[in-house]
């Protein structure tokens, strides 16, 4: 544990170090000092915020450009947004009520017409929606939509929840290529990948005038450079500041942190193609030698709190108890009876021959990824394992092939449901499975699940599913982190959600 400790020493030393210094070349006051323009700085920026594109529906909500039938409130409930209300007409068919004073930002009224094309985009365009919502048709009358599924859906309210089933005119034209039509406070102007995007009020939103004329979305690749970017007033506020930072902020009255406990996890996916991984005693070993509890309290600065499963336990799904421990002498025990052993002296164990040596993926979608994977690197080689960390772009992470396992960041129930979790993470051949991870049992209760209307039974299949997750050791769930938006004290009306993906709304003001 000596060289765990020291490893996390120098590696929030480096964090702290590199937030003084600001990389990035621009030296632009927020806004100009321009109380009708505020500036945001993420360490995420997608390459467009198509919802139906990949995950990119989280930042048409984050940046107010898009909105949803149905919203999740404080307590991860659904209620409705562009809707009125749902309703069940029979097991297979779902009718929709439109609000009637809703217009899209190009000034097209939001009717059941337009609802319906939006739909019928996003599930012939995102593999991973169609799956989880299973729509067999869709029709529209006045401000009615009506929803037909190939099988029983008990969750449609929360699927229209999620960023992707943001509501687009499809046959609107935005100013970027890159951004849709939405019913938003905000429209954008301007969408530079490498850089950020501009956006300006719409005027006519439907629940008000958005009180910011200007709204700017500035990127930062490097996490560290975000917080001298808050510093020296560039952005007038930050998400993904690294949490080693994030005490300073808190102790200056020239700021405000906007702070809810999160679900977004940070986890080891194991990759069952790699033959290593495939033995169930040197997957056992792997987990058992992440300490949980150091990389919360220390490593990530007492902004996480250890896991038991991908659901925070406040869930009534959510698993109660793992069979994860921290435990490096098991660990050991395990390589031995495995037959992993060092036969010639060198520190490093073999196996029929050949020395043992894995590859770790490494990324900084959370600047806390790097710090995780570099520890865990340094407990293997204290147990005779070697192991090279090989550095990726998230989006490069699905096609990497031969690596052992890969920190990954998620919110495994952002609409308040696990079922759309497991369906794309955890089934066999799921959308999001890039470990490749498949037992048929979890398969059956999964589909099971899909169709289960009484919800104590689904929280029951929800736990049966995770405890067979959980005995596999097909991924190790390290812990949940805090959500955090840092800002000017200058700077209102921008608040935190346990959701991790509503932002900006037409609340957004700066003194």
């Amino acid at each position: 544990m000596k060289h765990l400790k020291k490893i996390m020493v120098l590696a929030l030393a480096g964090l702290a170090l590199a937030s003084c210094v600001n990389p990035s070349k621009t030296s632009e006051p927020a806004g100009d000092g321009d109380s009708k323009t505020v500036t945001i700085g993420y360490t995420q920026f997608p390459e467009n915020i198509d919802p139906a594109a990949e995950y990119n529906g989280w930042f048409t909500v984050r940046y107010g450009v898009g909105e949803t039938l149905f919203k999740m409130d404080d307590k991860l409930e659904v209620k409705p947004w562009l809707a009125e209300k749902i309703e069940a007409v029979s097991d297979l068919e779902w009718k929709i009520t439109l609000k009637d004073k809703v217009t899209f930002q190009n000034g097209e009224k939001m009717t059941g017409e337009k609802v319906k094309a939006s739909l019928e985009r996003l599930i012939k365009t995102s593999e991973r929606a169609a799956s989880d919502m299973g729509i067999d048709s869709i029709s529209a009358e006045g401000q009615t939509v009506t929803i037909k599924t190939k099988a029983v859906q008990p969750i449609m309210a929360n699927l229209l929840a999620e960023p992707y089933s943001a509501i687009v005119d499809t046959t609107g034209k935005s100013a970027s290529d890159k951004a849709p039509v939405g019913t938003g406070p905000y429209m954008v102007t301007k969408y530079t990948s490498e850089s950020g995007a501009e956006l300006k009020a719409y005027d006519d939103y439907w629940d008000g005038k958005p009180k910011v004329a200007n709204l700017k979305i500035k990127y930062f690749s490097d996490p560290t450079a975000i917080s001298a970017a808050l510093k020296s007033k560039e952005v007038d506020a930050v998400y993904g500041l690294p949490y080693a930072n994030l005490s300073t902020y808190a102790s200056d009255k020239n700021y405000k942190i906007s702070e809810v406990e999160g679900s977004r996890y940070l986890a080891y996916y194991y990759n069952f193609e790699n033959p290593y991984v495939a033995d169930d005693k040197f997957r056992q070993a792997l987990d058992t030698l992440v300490d949980k509890k150091t990389y919360s309290e220390s490593l990530f600065k007492g902004s996480a709190v250890p896991a038991v499963g991908p659901f925070p336990k406040g869930f009534a799904f959510a698993l109660q108890k793992s069979v994860h421990e921290f435990n490096v002498d098991k660990a050991k025990k395990l390589l031995d009876e495995a037959g992993y052993k060092d036969t010639d002296g060198d520190g490093y164990r073999e196996k029929d021959g050949q020395k043992v040596s894995i590859e770790l993926l490494s990324f900084t979608r959370l600047p806390e990824m790097p710090l995780a994977v570099e520890a865990t690197q340094q407990q293997l080689k204290e147990v005779g394992i070697e192991a090279t960390i090989k550095k990726v772009e998230v989006s490069a992470v699905a096609s990497e092939k031969d690596y052992a396992f890969t920190p990954y960041a998620v919110v495994a129930a952002p609409i308040g449901d696990p079922y759309a979790f497991f369906n794309s993470a955890v089934k066999t051949n799921g959308t999001a499975n890039i470990g490749h991870y498949s037992n048929p049992e979890a398969d059956k209760k999964i589909e099971e699940l899909a169709t289960e209307t009484d919800p104590a039974k689904r929280n029951q299949l929800s736990k049966e599913i995770q405890e067979i997750m959980d005995k596999d050791y097909g991924f190790t769930i390290i812990g949940f982190f805090k959500v955090a938006l840092v800002m000017d004290k200058s700077v209102s009306g921008l608040e935190s959600h346990p959701t991790d993906y509503y932002h900006v709304s037409n609340k957004l003001s700066k003194e």
